[in-house]
């Protein structure tokens, strides 16, 4: 997840490099030799506003948060804030959706046992909330910042951070642009398609984990539970 920025999210990236696809219509490795050359700073106002344009991404991969659990992520995400996907955190998995301003979260028995770990308290749970859906509340809140291409965003190339760009590399969507980004004490790698318009497809920082973006404004639905697929937690008290 973000470290410095949004608790649960240090996002890190791993780029395969191929030099298959150099013939692609959306780019050339020469083409990102080029782009390579403008200023870093410039190349990362690019990607902030291709970003900022999309309607929707998918975002996919695996985090560490500050405490060093891994989450791994598989999420549609909307310009509106809204995302449909599954979400792991450490053994156990949540199927998470987000719309209009709310979120809820579908958690599996290994999910409620990893967060009421005393004996047989997180068996108790899952059996009370069973298929249902609980709304994503308190520490789990901060998983919304998946649901944001702006938050995202933001956290790979802040508007305030130094980027240097490196020079070209190849990305499953092609031919792309390798940013040093440095922000206070984080040092990160962004990669940014070398072709119009110019999105994100990866980043990395360390050794944390991997996310890639992809489907680029491919539409998507997400369905608000109804209400009496809902479970309220505080039900679990009495």
């Amino acid at each position: 997840m973000f470290r410095h920025a949004v608790p649960t999210t240090v996002l890190i990236v791993a780029l395969t490099s191929a030099l298959a696809g150099c013939g692609d219509p959306e780019g050339t490795l020469s083409q990102a030799r080029e782009y390579a050359k403008q200023p870093g700073n410039q190349i990362a106002e690019h990607a902030r506003t291709a970003m900022h344009d999309l309607d929707t991404v998918h975002v996919e991969g695996d985090v560490l948060d500050p405490q060093g659990t891994k989450i791994t992520v598989d999420l549609d995400v909307s310009a509106e804030d809204s995302c449909v996907g599954k979400v792991s955190i450490g053994d156990g998995e949540i199927s998470l959706r987000s719309i209009a301003g709310s979120a809820w979260y579908q958690g599996d028995e290994a999910f409620w046992k990893s967060i009421a770990p005393a004996k047989g308290e997180g068996e108790r749970i899952a059996k009370r909330v069973g298929k249902k859906w609980v709304k994503l509340e308190g520490e789990m809140a901060s998983l919304r910042a998946f649901c944001s291409i702006d938050s995202l965003t933001a956290q790979m190339v802040p508007a305030e951070a130094e980027a240097q760009a490196i020079g070209p590399a190849m990305a499953a969507d092609g031919p792309s642009v390798r940013l040093d980004v440095t922000h206070g004490d984080t040092e990160s790698r962004t990669y940014v398609l070398a072709a119009e318009p110019h999105r994100i497809v990866k980043w990395t920082q360390g050794s944390a984990g991997e996310l890639t973006f992809s489907d680029f404004d491919k539409e998507f639905r997400v369905e608000e539970p109804a209400p009496d697929e809902v479970f309220d937690l505080a039900e679990l008290e009495k």
